[in-house]
Order: structure tokens, then C-alpha cells, then sequence
């Protein structure tokens, strides 16, 4: 196994301790994300091979990408595990600023170890947490806050975006995009099909086949 497979075998355990299946069975509906490059690996892949939530490294730092902005708060094992492993990158600051759009994940955290900070993107944090939509603005800061050891948890779905800009490609022009896809992970406009998932106790074989 190459180091870039272990730490990714390692990365993906952390992640889902114990969570032993997902509930993707709705009201959200994601989108399929789109993986590239040999550092991102999917966390949750359903029965048609389409991947609705993964992971990566960029630089220094890591990111994780869920298919809808729900899953921040319907998945709160899942996402402790994210905001652990994402501290857990090359960044000292235990600090996780989050969106205001995503203030209820912040309430979520009022009884856990790590310190949430509702607001924008700024200097001294650990892990920032932001949906895919509103990041246009921060997207050069973002990328630089990866490259030097920061930790990022995004959530969002293309679906609609797509929808109201028909001529735009989504893989370069939605909002998300712009910051995830250093690290080889894309929303793309195709939706995601909606099931409960077991979870493997390693990445699906079936993604690292064709990978």
C-alpha cells in the first residue's frame, strides 16, 4: 500500500468511527460529487457508485465536502469526527469559525471540546465550516488557508445553481467549487440517489477499482 493510500485508509477510519450506516433516505438530496487526483476518497458512495460525501488533503491542510448543507446537522457523529480530524492537520488553533449559514452546527458544539466562533472567515482559526454558496468572496484566502495547515468542512449542493445559470459549467463556476476542487473534489450538478448506506469498515473498493 503506497503512503498516500495508507494516510487515506487512516483518514477514512478516523472519520467514521463509529457511525455505522447513514441515512441519505431524504428530505436532502445531494449532489453526486465528482473526485479527481490520487488525494480525495468518497466517505459515503451509494448503490450506483455516486459519491455524496468525501475527503481530501491540499498542502498542508484537509478538507471534507458534504452533498447538502443538511448533512451538517443530521449527521452530528459524522461530523464531530470531521472537525477532529480536520483540527488534526498542521494548524495549532483548536478554534472552528462557522458561517453564520451554518449557526446551528455551532449550537450542536456547545457541548464538545472544540471552541465554534459564529462569523466570517478570519485569522487564528483552526477549521472554518461554510456552505458551498457563499465562499465567491473568500475563495484566494480559503485556498491559502489549506496550503499552510488549515482544516475546512464545507457543505452544499449544485443542483440548483445549475439550474439557474443553464450556460454555466458547473465544475468551474459554482461557488463551492472554486475552493474544493484544489483539493480534486467537485459538486456537480447531477443529483445524488437517495438510500441508507452501510458503512465499509475501509474506503468502497468499488471507487478505488476505477480511481
Amino acid at each position: 500500500m503506497t503512503q498516500t493510500n495508507m494516510s487515506r485508509e487512516e483518514a477514512y477510519t478516523a472519520l467514521m468511527r463509529g457511525v455505522k450506516e447513514l441515512d441519505l433516505s431524504g428530505p436532502n438530496i445531494p449532489s453526486n460529487l465528482v473526485l479527481i487526483g490520487d488525494q480525495a476518497f468518497p466517505l459515503a458512495m451509494n448503490a450506483r457508485g455516486q459519491v455524496l460525501m468525501a475527503a481530501s488533503f491540499y498542502g498542508r491542510g484537509r478538507v471534507v465536502v458534504l452533498g447538502h448543507e443538511g448533512y451538517l446537522t443530521a449527521f452530528p457523529t459524522l461530523v464531530e469526527n470531521a472537525l477532529t480530524w480536520l483540527t488534526g492537520s498542521s494548524c495549532d488553533s483548536t478554534t472552528v469559525g462557522v458561517h453564520q449559514s451554518c449557526k446551528a452546527l455551532a449550537d450542536n458544539l456547545s457541548h464538545s471540546s472544540l471552541q465554534p466562533k459564529v462569523g466570517g472567515f478570519c485569522e487564528g482559526l483552526g477549521v472554518y465550516v461554510t456552505d458551498a454558496y457563499c465562499v465567491g468572496p473568500e475563495v484566494k484566502e480559503l485556498v491559502g488557508f489549506l496550503k499552510v495547515g488549515g482544516g475546512l468542512l464545507i457543505a452544499g449542493q449544485a443542483c440548483s445553481w445549475a439550474e439557474e445559470h443553464p450556460k454555466q459549467n458547473t465544475l468551474l463556476g459554482f461557488p463551492g467549487n472554486k475552493v474544493s476542487s484544489v483539493a480534486g473534489i467537485y459538486f456537480s450538478e447531477h443529483l445524488g440517489e437517495l438510500g441508507t448506506l452501510p458503512v465499509p469498515p475501509q474506503i468502497p473498493s468499488n471507487w478505488l477499482a476505477v480511481a
